[in-house]
């Protein structure tokens, strides 16, 4: 009878490895060894490292906070929910969506890993699209205000994994209200 394998600390340990190594020094065998399986099993399930990865972040990401944006009344308030859940789901997830928007330009194989990754960012597009319907925000493209509100979490969480220094913090409070001086509809 097949070994049952456990799923979530296979998805956990593809995690924990892209997030250190980025997809290039990710190996199988890392993996198969954190999540205690047999490295063969891996390619006998997903086929590929490309398989695998992509099967582990829509699994991630599919439950992290970030997945779950909602519409309320107060767009500061919901802008506020939106980066909180972003700073919650890079967290948790390391570096690995970091290392796989930078890995997927020279892996076509990555591409489809970052399906769910744009299901998600999609959902915090329509939170602020419902917020320029109701007129509350101005009308832009909605990605472009999305990567404006999100861009100074994202540098920083670079920033930190570098190494380099000490890492500025950011308040999300300060980030919603300036990004509302700028953005609010008029």
């Amino acid at each position: 009878m097949p070994r049952l394998i456990d799923v979530e600390a296979l998805f956990d340990a593809t995690i924990a490895v892209l997030a250190e190594r980025g997809y290039d020094g990710a190996t199988t065998r890392e993996v198969a060894d954190r999540a205690g399986v047999n490295e063969v099993t891996l390619f006998r399930r997903y086929g590929s490292k490309a398989a695998l990865v992509s099967a582990a972040l829509a699994d991630a990401l599919r439950t992290t906070p970030f997945a779950d944006l909602s519409v309320g009344e107060d767009v500061a308030a919901d802008l506020l929910a939106m980066l909180e859940a972003f700073v919650a789901t890079t967290r948790a997830l390391g570096g690995a969506v970091s290392a796989l928007l930078v890995d997927a330009s020279r892996h076509p194989e990555l591409r489809e890993a970052m399906s769910p990754l744009l299901v998600n960012l999609g959902g915090a597009v329509r939170v602020l699209t419902a917020h320029q319907e109701r007129g509350t925000l101005r009308r832009v493209d909605p990605w472009q205000q999305l990567l404006l509100l999100l861009a100074p979490f994202m540098a920083a969480g670079l920033w930190a994994r570098s190494g380099v220094g000490a890492t500025p913090a950011l308040d999300p409070e300060v980030a919603v209200a300036a990004f509302l001086d700028g953005h609010r509809a008029r």
